[in-house]
């Protein structure tokens, strides 16, 4: 049973009608897989990632005690660390961290911050990690020791952080891109954001930034950070931007802006105009297309694939350079608020909980949050 927002637009010639649908309730029908890529094939190799025999159809592996609440960070370990880890963290102030093993998934360590952690990140041997939290403060997490150690704050919540060795650059909702050096625990530099930023990546030597009045800025940090440019995001105004991902295509660094509106748009300083947007998380019914927000896009760095999550509770992998659908999930009883690919391209994870935006009042505490993983695969059932 899904429950709509709004209605857009009328058809009198047939067409479907358009409107917004931002979450399913938790008795939902599961769907078909639907592979678009009909060149695929479904012969499976001898054992999976997890040592086991595949099938096919895929079944996911769900970490062991999850948080108590719905996800808000998720990220693997880095290729360049000496174990396979994930880590999460949770609306319940809590994060998390999982060692991936060939045969199991152990949870190894927890600890609890002052507030929601809204993203993390891990340093290149994987034996610390960064979270910047709703209360503003960035925080060093020790593995080794469990201790946790501020190394910077923002006036208001910090919204993401992404380790650029050795130093941490972060953005928050004061309007502000810093840059940090955890060893010292000092600011290095500060340059003003025209917004609350939404959403940021970086990738090598570029990072980018989304912000509240639709603004896009791009920085190259060699030599810098400098800013190279700003426009405005690609699509209707009216739509909020959820997630961006920086990605290589060929000799172009672009990024991925992943809206509420259920489009994906790829955009670079070269081309400022999107001429092929993803439209994803939609389904028609009955002469209606519900359209879902895209809560998460990220971009698997050997394949190049593109993965997107939403509202609608499923997950899809994409061809980026023919914008074709690879893989679409069964429709999962929650929505999907969290993804993370693994450094090696091999393993998705992707969290189901209540991402509130029908409000208080659909919250339901005896519905748990999940975290699955499953191989990164375009030829197993979903």
């Amino acid at each position: 049973r899904f429950k709509n927002r709004k209605i857009l637009t009328k058809s009198k010639s047939g067409a479907p009608i358009l409107r917004f649908t931002n979450i399913l309730h938790s008795n939902v029908i599961e769907t078909k897989l639907v592979i678009v890529d009909r060149s695929c094939t479904t012969t499976p190799p001898v054992m999976n990632q997890f040592g086991q025999p595949k099938q096919t159809q895929q079944q996911d592996y769900e970490l062991p005690n999850p948080p108590n609440d719905t996800i808000s960070a998720l990220e693997f370990s880095p290729r360049s660390s000496s174990w396979n880890a994930i880590c999460a963290g949770s609306w319940d102030n809590t994060v998390r961290i999982w060692e991936v093993q060939a045969d199991r998934l152990v949870p190894k360590v927890m600890n609890s911050l002052e507030g929601t952690p809204f993203d993390v990140t891990w340093n290149d041997s994987g034996n610390k990690v960064y979270l910047s939290d709703s209360s503003g403060q960035v925080t060093e997490w020790d593995l080794e020791s469990n201790q946790l150690r501020k190394v910077g704050l923002h006036a208001r919540a910090a919204r993401t952080c992404h380790w650029v060795g050795p130093y941490l650059a972060t953005t928050s909702w004061d309007k502000s891109i810093r840059f940090w050096d955890p060893r010292a625990a000092i600011e290095l530099t500060r340059m003003e954001l025209p917004d609350r930023s939404y959403a940021a990546d970086v990738l090598n030597d570029v990072a980018v930034v989304a912000c509240g009045d639709r603004s896009i800025l791009a920085y190259t940090l060699r030599g810098g950070p400098v800013e190279q440019g700003r426009m405005k995001s690609p699509g209707e105004s009216n739509t909020q931007v959820r997630s961006v991902a920086l990605h290589q295509n060929r000799d172009l660094t672009s990024w991925l802006i992943a809206k509420t509106n259920g489009m994906v748009f790829d955009q670079s300083m070269a081309h400022r105009t999107v001429s092929f947007p993803i439209r994803c998380h939609r389904r028609e019914n009955s002469g209606i297309l519900d359209v879902y927000a895209v809560n998460e896009v990220k971009v698997n760095m050997v394949t190049q694939h593109i993965a997107t999550v939403g509202s609608d509770g499923v997950f899809c992998f994409w061809d980026s350079q023919m914008r074709s659908k690879l893989l679409e999930s069964k429709v999962h009883p929650q929505p999907i608020t969290k993804c993370a690919i693994s450094g090696d391209g091999k393993l998705f994870a992707y969290a189901l909980g209540y991402d509130w935006s029908k409000g208080h009042e659909y919250s339901d505490s005896s519905i748990k949050p999940h975290i699955f993983l499953r191989p990164f695969e375009t030829n197993v059932a979903a």
